[in-house]
C-alpha cells in the first residue's frame, strides 16, 4: 500500500501533460501511486496516458463524459485509490520536487491529523505573482484555520493532502452541484469537520493561471458562490468565534465572485443578500457598498 495516491484528472491537457507528468516523476518521495483519470479527452492526451500506464508509471482510469470542474474524476480516483493519503493535482499546473516529501515529513510529526496543506503560488506569463504572507504555520485549530480562510484562499486543490477515509466520509467533491467553486465548498466543509490541521508555508506547487479556463467562463458565475451552501450546512455545529470566521470567509468569496459578475454585467443582487453583515471586514464592507451603487455607463453620442 503506497503512502500517497496522487489523483490527476485530465481533460484535453495535451499541451501541458508532459510537463505535469515530469514533475510528478521527479518527486523525491517515491512512496506514491499516480492515478490519472481521463475525463473524455479528445485531443490525443489519452494515448500518452495509455503509453505511461503500459510502462507501469501510472494507473489509468477513464470516464466517458467530462464532468464540470473535474470533481467527478477526482472522486473516481479517490474511490479507486490504494494509498492512505490523497493528493490532488491538476494536469495544467506544476509540483515542485519536494511536494510529497513535505507532506510525508509533516505526517510523521503529526500522525493524528487528517489534513495537511502546503503553500502554493500563482504564476502568469511565466512570472510568480506576490503571495499573502503572515499566515500562522504548524498545527492550526479549527478557529485558526477558518480565520486564515477568511483572509485568503490558503488551501488550493494542488496543495492539500487529506486522509482518504476522511475524504470519503465527507462525500468527496460536489460533482453534480457546481461548475466552479466546488473545491472551496469542500475545503470549508472539511475545515468545519476537523478539530485541527497542519499548514506549511513552504511553496511546493504552482498554479498556472494561463491555463485556467474554468475561471474564465462567465457562465460558471451565474449562481451564488458554493461557499454559501457550506455556511448553511456547517455553521450550526460551530462555536461563536468559529461561526464568525466561517461567515467572514464566505463573505470574502461571495464578494470576489460578485466583483467578477459586475464586471461582466451580471446582476449581483442575490450575492449582496447572501452576505452576513456582522462578519463583514472593513475592506469587504467597502466592496459591498461599491457594488450597491448603480453602474454608470458612458453616454453615446449621435451625429
Amino acid at each position: 500500500m503506497p503512502q500517497f495516491s496522487l489523483v490527476m484528472p485530465v481533460y484535453n491537457k495535451i499541451a501541458t501533460l508532459g510537463a505535469a507528468l515530469s514533475c510528478v516523476y521527479q518527486q523525491t518521495c517515491r512512496d506514491f501511486e499516480l492515478i490519472a483519470v481521463d475525463d473524455g479527452s479528445t485531443d490525443g492526451g489519452l494515448a500518452i496516458l495509455e503509453r505511461e500506464a503500459a510502462a507501469g508509471r501510472l494507473r489509468l482510469l477513464q470516464r466517458d463524459v467530462p464532468g464540470a470542474g473535474g470533481y467527478a474524476a477526482r472522486n473516481l480516483g479517490a474511490r479507486e485509490a490504494r494509498g492512505r493519503w490523497l493528493v490532488f493535482f491538476d494536469a495544467d499546473d506544476l509540483l515542485l520536487f519536494d511536494h510529497l516529501s513535505c507532506f510525508a515529513d509533516a505526517i510523521q510529526l503529526h500522525p493524528r491529523l487528517e489534513l495537511f496543506v502546503n503553500a502554493y503560488q500563482k504564476m502568469e506569463n511565466h512570472q510568480r505573482l506576490p503571495r499573502i504572507g503572515g499566515l500562522p504555520e504548524g498545527t492550526l485549530t479549527r478557529r485558526q484555520a477558518l480565520a486564515a480562510f477568511a483572509r485568503c484562499d490558503f488551501i488550493h486543490m494542488n496543495g492539500a493532502c487529506l486522509r482518504r477515509e476522511r475524504f470519503l466520509a465527507l462525500g468527496g467533491f460536489p460533482e453534480e452541484r457546481y461548475r466552479r467553486g466546488g473545491d472551496v465548498y469542500f475545503w470549508l466543509k472539511t475545515l468545519c469537520a476537523l478539530d485541527s490541521m497542519h499548514y506549511d508555508a513552504t511553496v511546493t506547487s504552482l498554479w498556472l493561471l494561463d491555463h485556467s479556463g474554468v475561471t474564465r467562463n462567465p457562465e460558471n458565475l451565474r449562481a451564488l458562490h458554493p461557499s454559501v451552501d457550506a455556511r448553511h450546512e456547517c455553521e450550526a455545529e460551530l462555536g461563536r468565534c468559529e461561526r464568525h470566521y466561517l461567515r467572514a470567509a464566505v463573505n470574502r468569496k461571495v464578494l470576489s465572485w460578485a466583483v467578477e459578475k459586475r464586471r461582466l454585467g451580471q446582476s449581483v443582487a442575490d450575492d449582496l443578500r447572501a452576505l452576513r453583515l456582522g462578519a463583514l471586514r472593513p475592506r469587504h464592507l467597502y466592496h459591498a457598498v461599491t457594488l450597491m451603487l448603480p453602474v454608470i455607463r458612458p453616454r453615446t453620442t449621435t451625429h
